[in-house]
This record gives structure tokens, sequence and C-alpha cells, in this order.
């Protein structure tokens, strides 16, 4: 599509959107009838497109009838950290007594576990989950038997057979715009739904802001929506731990991309023991300024030297990966040597440096084998993986980021299986670099900053000039086009 100056000059939220950013978007979404709005909507109806929030209503005001207390059981990444800030923060808020769990991937299968729950799930309590428990049959049965109500809120895809909670607030069972929603923006759409008050707080909406952009869902729709009222916030309002992340996003106000998030806040925070994920809950609830600022400093130490250990495991990685799988478009590596909470920062890397879909595959104690798999193009490793499901004991995700846990197989079988279901899945592994536009002259970067921020599935500008791509590259308070056959995520 060659770029003619004919679109109009529209203001839409903070933003004024230039004739070239939105010659980009009507290339973007040729469907739409108003391009700029399907960019960045209006105030979403979150019940439209989010089931059973009706049914958390119910529960939650017959709890508050009975007494018993919330056991919130959340994901140990940020997007379910997170998760669990904003369901605190809200329900305690509103008077509940409120339990957070959250298991260790090291150790702990994927799904609910019994033993976590034991002694803090009684009968009468409500289990009541954020980005985790739609494929946990075994673990909701177990609440149940404990006389509990169990209302899920994830984001996952769902893999039959679905456990018998009360509620099931995914969704996945209804459609786009909503299964862009991170984990904790599902759990955030349900709960101001209910408690109205709650709506863009500041300190809630830094959350979700970092929850969604961390766990690499689609900024599309009503992401785009969250992160507009993000970028609108008051930093004044908000203290301690949630300032202190509010102040380091890069670029906040401006334009930003979600590679400069996960590098600058994601990436120091990590993920298994020694990281700092174990203690990011209590981090975001301290509201004493200095002291965060010190543990932060602390954690960014930490972080430098997991890029060294992660540096080393990379190479390793690199020379480990299956000449079979890369045939097929798929990067598969197995290592019985990756450090704790490593696995999912290795596949991501491995992703965008050999530019396709990967999946790590480690053995654990006991004869399990878990996998940490990153999407790239057309590969949807969740689909893949659960499609396998007979083969894991848990297998589970979202189209950019999944995993799962197997028992019984020895590695070489695993191998042979994945290799075989890889052959059949239709995908088109490698994609084409994007452009939204041939151009005679470079135009003004600068015009394009509108349409930030950038990242999974709306990814900077790309434009065709005497055959070369140009890339927009975007850092803090600087643009420029730079020759490159890279995606932009």
């Amino acid at each position: 599509m060659r770029y003619i100056e004919e679109g109009p000059e529209t203001q839409r939220g903070r933003c004024k959107v230039t004739p070239l950013a939105y010659s980009i978007l009507r290339n973007r979404f040729p469907e739409s009838p108003d391009p700029v709005k399907e960019w960045l909507p209006d105030k979403p109806e979150w019940p439209d497109g989010i089931p059973d929030i009706d049914i958390l209503h119910r529960e939650l005001n017959d709890l508050k009838d009975r007494g018993g207390k919330i056991v919130l059981y959340g994901h140990d990444d940020m997007d379910g950290i997170t998760g669990l800030y904003v369901g605190i923060r809200i329900l305690e808020g509103e008077g509940f007594e409120v339990i957070p769990i959250t298991p260790e991937r090291s150790t702990d299968d994927y799904g609910l576990v019994p033993r976590l729950m034991e002694g803090s799930l009684l009968s009468g309590d409500l289990l009541l989950t954020v980005d985790y428990g739609c494929s946990s049959v075994a673990g909701v049965r177990w609440a149940l038997d404990q006389g509990a109500r169990v209302v899920i809120t994830d984001h996952h895809m769902l893999n039959p057979p679905l456990p018998e909670a009360h509620g099931m607030i995914n969704p996945q069972r209804t459609g786009p715009p909503a299964t862009y929603l991170a984990g904790c923006g599902v759990l955030y759409a349900a709960l101001i739904s209910i408690y109205p008050g709650w709506e863009n707080e500041p300190g809630l909406l830094t959350a979700v802001a970092l929850g969604t952009v961390s766990d690499r869902v689609p900024l599309l729709g009503w992401n785009r929506y969250l992160l507009e009222k993000f970028a609108e916030m008051d930093i004044d309002m908000i203290k301690g731990g949630m300032k202190m992340l509010a102040e380091l996003w890069p670029a906040r106000e401006s334009a930003w991309t979600g590679s400069m998030i996960r590098h600058e806040i994601t990436s120091t925070v990590g993920k298994g023991k020694g990281s700092g994920i174990g203690i990011m809950l209590d981090l975001m609830m301290d509201e004493d300024y200095r002291s965060c600022r010190s543990i932060w400093k602390l954690m960014k130490k930490e972080s430098r030297r997991r890029a060294y250990q992660l540096s080393d495991v990379f190479s390793q990685a690199l020379k480990n990966r299956d000449d079979q799988a890369s045939a097929y478009g798929m990067t598969l590596v197995y290592m019985d040597n990756i450090p704790d909470g490593m696995g999912g920062t290795l596949a991501s890397k491995l992703s965008r440096v050999t530019r396709r879909g990967t999946l790590i595959v480690s053995p654990r104690e006991g004869g399990k084998l878990v996998g940490e798999a990153r999407s790239f193009g057309d590969w949807d490793m969740a689909g893949f993986l659960v499609s396998m499901g007979r083969v894991f004991t848990n297998a589970g995700g979202h189209k950019m980021a999944a995993g799962f846990s197997c028992k019984g197989l020895k590695w070489d079988q695993l191998r042979e299986l994945l290799l075989s279901r890889m052959a059949e899945y239709p995908v088109d592994p490698v994609p084409k670099p994007h452009i939204d536009l041939e151009v005679d002259e470079l135009p003004n970067p600068a015009e394009l900053l509108c349409l930030a921020p950038f990242g999974t599935k709306f990814l900077p500008p790309a434009v065709r000039k005497d055959k070369l791509r140009y890339l927009l590259q975007v850092g803090v308070n600087t643009v420029s086009w730079g020759i490159s056959e890279e995606s932009g995520d």
C-alpha cells in the first residue's frame, strides 16, 4: 500500500493521530469501518465479553453473608503476581479476608496444588484464582471436596475436560477482544464491574499494565484501553512500591515498546527461586518508598548476575538445538542444567534469535519432564501443546506462551511424539517481516509516535523504500528509521 496523505487528523485519547499514522491503521485494520477506534477502543462493557462475572458477584455477596475468607491462588509470574495485587487491594478494601497463595515453579506441578491449600482453604471459603486454574480438574475437585466454593479467573486456552468450578471467568469462552486480556486484566475487569469505585485507581492500573506487557499478550483492543488509562493517571496518587514501578516505566506518558518495559522491569524481577518474583507482591504492597528503592537496587544486582548466567545457558542451548525440529520450523532444546525459573526467559530469547516457535524441555525430580514454550509468527504454542494433551500431565497457556509437565515418558520418547506432531501441525513457521507502507521518501518517524505503545501483535511500523525495509526504532526520547528484517517485538 503506497502512502497517500489523505487520512484525517484525528484526536483519540491523548493522541493526535497524524495522516501518516492513519494510513498505517487503515492498512492494519482493513475490515474496520473506523480503524482509529479499532486501534484504541472506547471504554469496554466488560461483562459483554467476560462470562460469569455475575456468578462471582453472587459468590462474594454470599461469602460476606455467611462469613469465611477468600483464598486467592495466582500464577508465580508477573501476570499472576500483579493479579494477586489487584485482588488483594480490591477485595481487602471491600472488607474480605484474603489469603494469597502462589506455587513454586521449580517443584510444583502446573495447576492448583492441594498441598498448598491445605489448612488455608476450609469449608465455606471461596477459592478464587487469577491467571490460573482453567485446566485444574483435580485441584478444583479437591477444593469442592473440602466444602469450598470455586471461581476460576484465567485467560489461558480452554482444554477439555474443564474443572467443575462454580464459575469460569475466562474470555476464551467468548472470543476477541476480551481474549487479548492478560490474567491480571481479567480479574481487574471482573472486580471493577462488581465494585466500580475501584476503576482507574492508579496503583491497580500500574499493576495491570505491568502484568499485561510482561505476559506478552497482544497490545490490541481492550489492552490498549487499559494502557491508555495507565498513561493518563496521576503518578502522585500512588505510594511506595507502586509509585516506584510507575516511575521506572520508560517514557510512560509518551512512546514506549513492550521490550523496553520487559528489559527495564520484568527482567530485573526475574522468575524462579532466588529471583525477585518471590518478594514482588510484598514490594508492590509496601508504601515505604525509600525501602522499596533499596530493595530494587538489590534486585538489579541479582538480575545482572542472572543475566551472566543466562548468557552461558543460552550459548549451550544454541548448541543443543534439535536439527530435525529445526527442519520443521521449531526450535526444540533439551537441557538438564537450566537454572530455576530461567526456562521461559531462555525460550523467549531463543525464539527471537532463531525466529521460530521455541520449546525448552528439562527434567525434574521423580522422572518428570517440564517444558516452557514461546511462540513466534504463526506458531501457537498453547494450541500445539494442547493438541497433544493426552501426552502431558498438564498443558496449557495462551497463544504467545505456554508450558507442560509430563510423567511416565523418557526424553527420547517424548521427543519422537513432539517431532511427529510438528510434522502434522499446520503452521507457517518462519513469517515474512511485515511492511505497512511503500514510500518514495522516508517520512518523519516522529509522526508515528502517536501509535505507541508497540509490542506483541502491534509492532512498530515498517516501510519499504527502494527495495529496502525500514523499521521504526523507538527509544527513550528517540525515534528513527533503521534498515532491518526484525519484527520489532
